[in-house]
């Protein structure tokens, strides 16, 4: 009997050993698993990172450094009827800046920029929130609404340049009574602020759109706080709306800071490029624009124009991302 028992204890003994070591054995290979597993997830985690930090990396060399190396080189050079271009040093930026704030030679181009710019932020912008909230409340007829401001964005703009040329030289004569009425006269200033209407209209549309966008993605929740108050429509556009879409708000201001010394309008759609930068409707955009692209382009304007967008790159960027602090540091929210 106590051979039995004894023997009986030892083969208990060994069970439990062996158990033991096939539990840590589990434990180890499972670990090793465990282990492979997550250092496979965090590998294509950083994989993943990379391409998404690398994309922006490699689009700003390709789209802008590689596109704009041949302009960056042009700033330094001069053009020489015969030696071609030459490097002349800084020679392009001084005359820049001899245009800009001493002879005067850009004075109607920067006002009319100016001009533009406002008229953008504090006429176009307004009303373009306004209609997307009553398209947004649903008013009676707001379908209707919604498909006349988006018929600019389903034809092409230059079908609209020439019917409106149509109607402004031909038909507006004839409309109102005054056969000498030319509202696109090129030495004319009515010529600037009958095409400067004429692209407020035309982005009407885009800016529906994208207010629209932002209202309707604002939280049910919210609305419906203001629908218990009740608020009036005035309360409700200045104290929910507004504060909701405001970061869609803030890209539309500093979009428009940062095209304020490029954007042409329609002018170059209306009038060609024949002009010299001497024309009532100069823009900054279109001045520079036709130099490069206009019909009397000359080798000698290549190396200016691109000093000037150069120059204008340094200023405006600064100054782009300042306001873009400043208004998510200070504008409103939705808190």
């Amino acid at each position: 009997m106590d051979m039995n028992k004894a023997t009986k204890e030892r083969t208990s003994l060994w069970s439990k050993l062996k158990w033991a070591m096939y539990g840590l054995k589990i434990k180890i290979f499972k670990n090793k698993k465990t282990d492979k597993v997550s250092d496979n997830k965090r590998n294509g985690q950083s994989v993943f990172l990379f391409a998404i930090l690398l994309f922006p990396i490699v689009q700003f060399i390709i789209f802008y450094i590689g596109v704009n190396i041949n302009s960056i080189l042009l700033a330094f050079q001069s053009y020489d009827d015969v030696k071609g271009y030459i490097f002349t040093g800084f020679e392009n930026f001084v005359t820049v800046f001899e245009n800009v704030f001493v002879n005067g030679e850009l004075a109607q181009s920067i006002k009319n920029s100016a001009i533009q710019s406002v008229t953008s932020l504090f006429i176009g912008m307004p009303l373009q929130i306004m209609a997307a909230y009553l398209v947004f409340k649903k008013v009676p007829g707001h379908s209707l609404f919604k498909i006349m401001l988006f018929m600019p964005n389903m034809i092409s703009s230059l079908v609209f340049v020439i019917n409106a040329r149509a109607l402004i030289v031909e038909g507006f004569p004839v409309l109102f009574g005054n056969p000498r009425l030319n509202l696109l006269d090129k030495m004319s200033e009515s010529s600037f602020y009958t095409v400067l209407v004429f692209g407020l209209w035309m982005q009407f549309a885009s800016g529906l759109i994208i207010y629209l966008s932002a209202m309707c993605s604002i939280s049910t929740e919210v609305l419906d706080y203001g629908r218990l108050e009740p608020l009036t429509w005035r309360k409700e556009l200045t104290y929910v709306i507004i504060p909701s879409i405001f970061p869609t708000i803030t890209t539309y201001l500093v979009v428009e800071i940062a095209k304020f010394f490029t954007y042409y309008g329609f002018f170059y759609s209306f009038f060609g490029g024949e002009g010299r930068g001497e024309t009532p409707f100069d823009t900054l955009g279109y001045y520079f624009f036709v130099k490069v692209v206009g019909d009397n382009v000359q080798l000698k304007d290549y190396p200016y124009a691109a000093a000037s967008g150069l120059t204008f790159t340094l200023i405006v960027a600064p100054l782009t991302l300042l306001t873009k602090h400043l208004l998510e540091k200070y504008g409103p929210s939705e808190d």
